[in-house]
């Protein structure tokens, strides 16, 4: 428990006190602070950067301290169970200590995590998963996948019961506890088995009052927590399988066809503001769960960004908050070898002539998820290269945006996140070796002002390291995490 209060310490000062840039720092000649405008903090979540997938409310998978900075670097490696597993989704309460869910194929468990050692101090057992189920297990983003920490450090999700739970910590008998349990499974979309819908996620909205969540099929809806009252509306025809995320003005919620912004009517009904339809092209693309967009709605200033689907080229997408009207869109990589399942990393700033956006793109066409138990793992045809793309007003009431920077390194498909503070893009990069027959992964920071790649960190080689799409997470303290095939991995500076 030292070690664990010593983090709370540094974890404490590192958010009371503004930090130097590594460029004042003298260790390396790293980018140095981006511009940006802070995202807001929602009043019902726990601190932005640490209380989900996304970092915050608005999803932009940015954090205001400083990760890894090649500072002779530190990798370790922690399986909790025997055979496979894999740690999805990392929050950091006040204490410093961590919470993941461990997926381990057919069974799910909330860990809480000594952040130095990575040691169990408790873990609380979920629902198995239906191996009959036609998206077991590599088309399934259901399951805990998805949490959220609220204010009070308890944990919000959706179980594999079609259940929204929410447990917390008690520091007193050092167990989780539930809170409360909500059965929502006579909401769900009835389908012909084996075929099933699932509860996606659920995200408190700003009031406090109600919960928003989706099912992979189309419904979406609201819970009041106090009263368990649920209201719902159905997406005929159309799925939800990317996180969304909640602003001051509602619900950004993408489907496989269109962008929706909603909001909780008087009795908390769920009520459309708009709609706005995109170029979801004509196939399932190699990399994607489905027919449509695999990106998380990106919310910052007047816009929220997502991508489309179209062919031949995938568009980054610039749509307006107040009205759902497409601002600006560009074409990203090349003809036929353009998808991403991945979110978005994102900021806004302020411009000589108004508000200035940038969004940061993983090309993930040619990812095989099934394939990553094969010789060839999920990577043999993947494309790869990572791109920015600005937004700037055009001094006429309008927008351009065009593709500043592309990179050619491959990603893992690890969610990438970027520090506002050391202006680095952290992603998770591959590359075969021959004489291994297998390949080997490293921790890599890209600038992202130029896309040039500053530094690697190997990590280690074959299917133990290998990431296919848990997200990376940044502590306070400045580790990195993110989950291999074989658990759990860190990456600090000594």
């Amino acid at each position: 428990m030292k070690k664990i209060s010593l983090i709370a310490t540094l974890i404490q000062l590192s958010m009371l006190l503004p930090g130097c840039s590594n460029q004042e720092s003298g260790f390396k000649n790293l980018p140095g602070k981006l511009p940006h405008l802070a995202v807001p903090q929602h009043p019902f979540l726990g601190p932005n950067g640490s209380n989900n997938m996304h970092d915050d409310a608005y999803m932009t998978d940015t954090y205001e301290y400083a990760g890894p900075q090649d500072l002779n670097p530190e990798t370790k490696l922690k399986s909790y169970t025997d055979g496979m597993n894999t740690c999805v989704t990392m929050t950091f309460d006040s204490m410093g200590r961590m919470i993941t869910v461990d997926a381990s194929m057919l069974n799910y468990k909330f860990l809480m995590l000594d952040p130095v050692s990575l040691d169990v101090i408790a873990s609380y057992d979920l629902p198995s998963r239906d191996p009959m189920d036609p998206l077991f297990p590599y088309n399934d983003t259901s399951g805990a996948a998805y949490f959220v920490m609220d204010n009070h450090e308890r944990i919000i999700f959706a179980d594999s019961e079609n259940a929204l739970q929410i447990i917390r910590f008690d520091n007193e008998t050092s167990k989780f506890v539930r809170v409360k349990r909500y059965d929502l499974s006579s909401y769900v979309v009835k389908m012909e088995p084996p075929a099933m819908d699932h509860v996606q996620m659920a995200l408190t909205d700003w009031s406090g009052r109600w919960l928003w969540f989706t099912t992979r099929y189309g419904v979406v809806g609201t819970l009041e927590q106090e009263s368990g009252k649920v209201e719902t509306t159905l997406l005929q025809g159309e799925e939800l399988e990317n996180s969304f995320a909640v602003a001051e003005d509602g619900a950004y919620i993408l489907s496989d066809h269109a962008m929706y912004r909603f909001h909780a009517g008087m009795d908390g009904e769920p009520e459309m503001d708009w709609r706005a339809e995109y170029d979801r092209g004509s196939r399932v693309k190699p990399g994607n769960f489905n027919q449509g967009s695999g990106s998380t709605p990106q919310v910052f200033g007047d816009m929220v960004a997502i991508t489309d689907n179209a062919d031949p080229r995938m568009n980054v997408l610039f749509i307006q908050r107040k009205d759902g009207e497409i601002a600006c869109k560009v074409p990203v990589f090349d003809d036929n070898e353009s998808t991403t399942e991945n979110a978005m990393p994102g900021w806004v700033r302020a411009g000589p002539q108004g508000l200035e956006y940038s969004v940061i793109i993983d090309n993930n066409y040619g990812i095989d998820r099934a394939s990553v138990l094969k010789p060839g793992r999920c990577w043999m045809n993947h494309v790869g290269n990572l791109a920015r793309v600005d937004m700037l007003p055009d001094g006429k009431g309008g927008f351009t945006c065009r593709q500043v920077w592309r990179s050619r390194e491959k990603s893992s498909q690890v969610l990438p996140k970027v520090s506002l503070l050391n202006g680095l893009l952290y992603v998770y990069t591959y590359k075969y070796v021959e004489e291994a027959g297998d390949y080997r992964f490293f921790f890599t920071a890209i600038d992202a002002g130029t896309g040039e790649t500053r530094f690697k960190i190997p990590t280690g080689i074959g299917l133990d390291y290998a990431n296919f799409g848990p997200p990376m997470a940044i502590s306070p303290d400045g580790t990195a995490y993110l989950g291999t095939m074989k658990g759990l991995l860190s990456i600090r500076d000594r």
